[in-house]
């Protein structure tokens, strides 16, 4: 397994985390299997894996599925793949920033022969809400397994009235059923981060709601959670433009506080006060 030989690897290529791309290479075969655990995998199934690296997790996922679409943002690391990985036919590397390409296209190209498609990454802070965004707009994906900073996963599963709700939070179980599943603890790692992960299975799905606009609305969303010390009237009439005691008398019909935050309000409790307001 290359978890076990990830030292030699790296030392056989000269090899070493790039801070620009985020990399932490994993040498823990424990996380691997909660991955492949929780990923619902079989030889029907294609997988994209975002950030494969020197293929630690590719290697298992192409043994438990029917091919891997795997997008490496670092040229370097193409061809230590392709050594590395060279006993899998199932896998096709794309040497491209996953935020870059067309992703509707490649699944069209590569997943037409398979029955669902399972995404497997391993995200950098900075670019995690981007991905993230990108991965929830294509239809085709039903469910996400993601490894991301722990600060990061609790707020992506945070609730109404904690300090980790926030805009992204309300995104997610507007879009999706997520849950942190396992911690991934920093010496999972090397080099070994300053912080601890999380593993997070995201499950996308339709909800109720009946939003006729949803652009509209996931910019009401971050609107409300634009200045948190702010109350809810306060943020919204001033990106609007709506008029204070117009939106008291709004609020206060809803039955709520004039002075209720953002923070206070359900998924379900938003997409009311916006349907109200703009609907």
């Amino acid at each position: 397994m290359i978890v076990n030989r990830t030292k030699d690897i790296l030392s056989k290529y000269n090899l070493y985390a790039k801070k620009k791309y985020g990399q932490n290479f994993l040498i823990n075969p424990q996380v691997l299997n909660k991955i492949i655990d929780n990923s619902t995998l079989n030889k029907e199934k294609g997988v994209i894996e975002i950030g494969p690296g020197i293929g630690t997790l590719t290697e298992m996922l192409a043994l438990n599925s029917k091919k891997v679409l795997c997008y490496e943002i670092d040229k370097d690391l193409i061809e230590v793949l392709k050594e590395t990985l060279s006993e899998h036919k199932n896998i096709i590397l794309i040497n491209n920033d996953f935020l870059k390409v067309d992703l509707q296209e490649d699944i069209k190209k590569y997943f037409s022969d398979c029955s669902d498609i399972v995404v497997v990454a391993n995200l950098p802070y900075y670019i995690t809400t981007p991905i993230i965004f990108k991965l929830l707009q294509e239809e085709s994906i039903k469910k996400i397994i993601i490894m991301v900073q722990k600060e990061v996963g609790l707020r992506l599963t945070g609730k109404p009235n904690t300090k980790d709700y926030n805009a992204l939070s309300v995104l997610m179980a507007y879009k999706t059923k997520s849950r942190i599943f396992a911690n991934v603890s920093r010496n999972s790692f090397l080099p070994a981060p300053n912080v601890d992960s999380v593993l997070l299975d995201i499950e996308v799905v339709k909800n109720d709601y009946k939003v006729n606009n949803e652009d509209n609305f996931l910019e009401f969303v971050q609107v409300t959670f634009m200045q948190r010390r702010k109350t809810l009237i306060n943020n919204i009439s001033a990106y609007y433009s709506i008029e204070k005691e117009d939106l008291m008398k709004l609020i206060e019909s809803l039955g709520y506080d004039k002075d209720i935050r953002a923070e206070s309000l359900t998924v379900e409790e938003i997409v009311n006060l916006y349907k109200r307001l703009f609907e």
